[in-house]
Formats: structure tokens, sequence, C-alpha cells
């Protein structure tokens, strides 16, 4: 079996390594600029679509189906982002006699729409949000509809996600401001200018369920996953099991995200999202697509994700039933991103001069770049992720610490000491947060602390011995973060 992987970065790389223990070839789908990347270097072969921006390349459709065809594939996985969630790529592979590793085009569109979705949600009887998903064309009307939600409000992308046109209203005079704004955005991101208002919940949790479905009917679920410190609706701490969610209402989340599945008719692998808002949960979007946090669940239930939606694209059934399904311990995992957090988490451009990732017991690393790539402005920032594993939640956030504390990535700004500051946290540690933990804990942003004379000393050493004599140790916060020992560090070592 030939598979074409149509992204690029860490997820590629992981895609590439499930087609490796199959015995399946490899071939990347990729842009010019990533050449340069852990993927071009391992796939079993590459096909290039010649341009940077991703509007030029990843998201052309009609390139990258003639692509997949070029190289002869049998299946496309689309990763995650760019193409995964569009039901014309699907629809389109299918036309071209191509098997697209994921769901249905029909439950891509019916999930793409949050309008729809929150309607199937309604009927197969799983709780949603207050809403009103048809908005009167008279601006004057739509505010009146705004204020029988009540304020806060919030105002939705219907054909999107990953916090684009996402405009929070907390009184009259912002409405029409945060509308056209959303509006806007929905239109550039997604190409609908669709939106739809929503009640504001002010200090939810995030939860996630795993589902699974093969093309003959059966469907599974792989438990629940907590995604609730985010910044700027962007995921950057997962983990399961919640530390949020008791047994009971773990039962009754994933039932009612396998009810939500059965009425998609959905197969292949899928998320669906939930606010939990005490003990009550409602259901906010169906991600038709692999998730960047698929990692802690298959460390936690022991399964390989990505290599079992290759098999049920193919019209395999899924190996197991829902009693073979069990969470052993906790898995934990944090997005790498090159940003400075000392300016506002803006991108961080340029060469990776040195990355080290420390081996150690229950420890992960999904990366998709090594020492001497080039990290470009077309993508976003996200170099890696780190995942460790432990028995229990304590013992695994310390597992986590001390592995940031010897991750080494040198040349750009990284979130990497932002990280290790959110671990020791004690409100993360007692697990009281919300969506919107870091913006309450961080209204200052955040600034690294800069290193002792002696660090400077071992990071000049270190970027000397992999660059030659002639490497220049520019600035104190270019390479710092991997590598600067806060006095918990030994604490969380023991």
């Amino acid at each position: 079996m030939r598979v074409a992987i149509v992204n690029r970065g860490e997820v590629a790389v992981r895609i590439i390594r499930a087609c490796q223990e199959l015995g399946y070839a490899s071939i990347l789908i990729h842009s010019t600029p990533d050449k340069h990347t852990t993927a071009y270097r391992i796939a079993d072969e590459t096909y290039e679509l010649e341009g940077q921006a991703a509007a030029d390349t990843y998201l052309r459709i009609d390139s990258v189906v003639n692509a997949c065809k070029n190289v002869r594939a049998d299946l496309v996985h689309p990763g995650f982002g760019f193409l995964s969630e569009n039901a014309a790529f699907a629809q389109a592979l299918e036309e071209a006699g191509l098997t697209f590793i994921g769901p249905s085009a029909h439950s891509i569109a019916l999930a793409g729409n949050k309008i729809k979705a929150k309607e199937l949600a309604h009927k197969a009887g799983v709780p949603t949000v207050p809403s009103i998903t048809n908005l009167d064309s008279d601006p004057q009307k739509q505010l009146e509809q705004a204020r029988s939600i009540g304020f806060p409000c919030i105002i939705k992308a219907a054909a999107g996600g990953g916090g684009k046109g996402m405009k929070v209203v907390r009184k009259d005079s912002e409405f029409f401001e945060q509308l056209e704004s959303a509006s806007r955005e929905a239109k550039a991101a997604f190409g609908s200018s669709t939106v739809f208002i929503e009640k504001f919940l002010e200090t939810p949790r995030h939860i996630e369920v795993q589902i699974f479905g093969d093309k003959k009917g059966n469907l599974l679920h792989f438990f629940e996953r907590e995604c609730t410190i985010q910044r700027r609706h962007q995921k950057i701490f997962e983990e399961t099991p919640s530390p949020s969610v008791n047994d009971s209402l773990r039962k009754s989340i994933c039932e009612a995200a396998l009810s939500l599945a059965t009425a998609a008719h959905y197969y292949n692998a899928g998320t669906v999202e939930f606010l939990l808002d005490g003990d009550r949960f409602y259901f906010m979007e169906l991600n038709t697509r692999l998730q960047v946090e698929h990692t802690v669940t298959e460390l936690v239930c022991g399964v390989d994700l990505v290599k079992l939606q290759i098999e049920v694209a193919q019209g395999h059934e899924l190996p197991f039933g829902q009693a073979d399904i069990i969470q052993r311990g906790h898995a934990l995992e944090v997005r790498v991103y090159a940003e400075d957090s000392a300016r506002g988490f803006l991108p961080s451009i340029g060469k990776l001069t040195e990355v080290k990732l420390p081996l150690g017991p229950q420890r992960r690393f999904d990366f998709g770049f090594e020492s001497g790539d080039e990290i470009t402005p077309f993508y976003d920032p996200m170099i890696g992720k780190v995942i460790t594993w432990a028995t229990s939640r304590r013992d695994n956030l310390a597992r986590m610490y001390a592995t940031l504390c010897d991750t080494v990535v040198f040349g750009i700004h990284t979130n990497i000491e932002f990280l290790k500051d959110v671990l020791i946290n004690e409100k993360f540690e007692r697990n009281q947060v919300s969506t919107r933990f870091l913006d309450q804990e961080y209204q200052n942003g955040f600034t690294p602390l800069p290193p002792t004379p002696e660090q400077e000393t071992e990071i000049k050493k270190a970027l000397s011995s992999s660059q030659g004599p002639e490497a220049q140790f520019e600035t104190k916060s270019s390479a710092h973060e991997a590598l600067v020992r806060s006095p918990w560090s030994e604490v969380w070592r023991a």
C-alpha cells in the first residue's frame, strides 16, 4: 500500500512512523520550505508542491489531488489542520479513486457546520449550550436575539474552529463591532461569514471524548481528555484521565459522545468536544480528524490511533470491543511553540542550532524538526510535543517538569520556560482551573528569568560545540529557555 501524507511537521512524522510499522510506503506531499524537516528526510518518497504559503500549497485541493494521483497513492492521510476537515477534499479524492483516511465527506460537512452539528446534537439528546443559530438579517433584531441569550455571549463562526471568528460580547455597546469582526474573520479563515450566538460560560472546563468507528457500523470511545489550559482558544496542556471527571460523569459524557457519533453515521477517528460547567456538560463541536492531543489517549489506552485510522479506512473492522478499552495511569502532553513569551508570545523564526530530546522512562517526543532545520513564518509555530506517562497525575507533573528541564532547543525563542512555570503553579497542581486560567494567572504576560552567569557560560559552550568556533551567542533569551533551572527543578527531579 502507498500512503500519501498531505501535511508537515510532527504530525507528518507521526503518520510516516505508522506507515513504517505497517510496511506501507509513505509519500510526503510537501511545500518548498518543508524540504528542511524531519518528515522530508524519513519519508520513502517526496513530492513537492512548489510554493511557500499554505494557501498556495497545502490548501489547494486541485494541486493536492493531482499530486496524490501522480505518486500513485492508494490512501491519503490529511493529518490535522489544512484540508483535514474539508468535505470537498474528501469528495475530490473519492472521485479520483483514492481512499481518504478519515470519515465520509457527508459526516465532515455535517460536523463542519457548527449550526448543523448543534441541531444534530439536540436531536440525539446531547445537551447543548443555549444559542441562537438563525440570526435575523436586521442588525437591531440580531441585538435583541443576543439579549434573549443574555450577556456575556459569544459569537462563533459556523464553518470553523481553532479560535478564529470567535468574539466574546459583554454588553450592548460591543455587539455590532464584535459581530462585524467575527464575520470578517470567519470569511477570511473559512470562506463563509455565517456566525451564530451562544451563551458564554465564564469559567468552564474543556473536556473531549475520543471516538472511533469502522465502516461496518461499530463505534467505540477511548474515554476523555481534558484540554482546559488554553491561550487564545488554542490548547497548550492536554491530559487523561481528566482530573475534573468522576466515574459517573465519565460514563455519561462518553455515552453522549457515542450517541452523537451514531446520529452522524460516523467512522474513523473523531473527537466530540464538550464544555463542563460544574457537573453539567454541553456539546461544543465534533472534530472529524486526528487531534493534536491523540498521544495521551494512546499512552493511557495502549492503542496506536494512526495505524487504526489507516486500517479502518481500508474497510477493516475494529479489532476489539468497548470492554477491551481501559485507562491505565495518567498521560500529559504539552505543546512546544517557537514563540517569544517575553514579547506577548510572538512567533519566533530562524534556524534551530541544536535540538536535544532527552531519553528516559515514559517520555515521548513528537517533533517535526531537528538541529539545523529552519522555522519559517509560513505556518503554525508548533515545533513539537512532549508527552509523559506515570501511574498518577502527581507523579506525572513531576516527570513532565524534569523532562522539560532536560529538553534543549537552541537558536530561537520557545515557550518551554512558560510551560514549566504553569506546571509548578499551585492552582494547576490542585486542578483549580478553567479555560480562563492563563488569562487570569498571566495578566501581565510571562518573562523567563535571565540565566545566571554560570548558565550563560553553559549555553555558550553548547552553542560553540554544535556550530563550531565561529558560533556567536547573540542574546540571553534566544537560547536560555531550555537550560534555565529554577529553584524548583531539583525538588521536582527528586
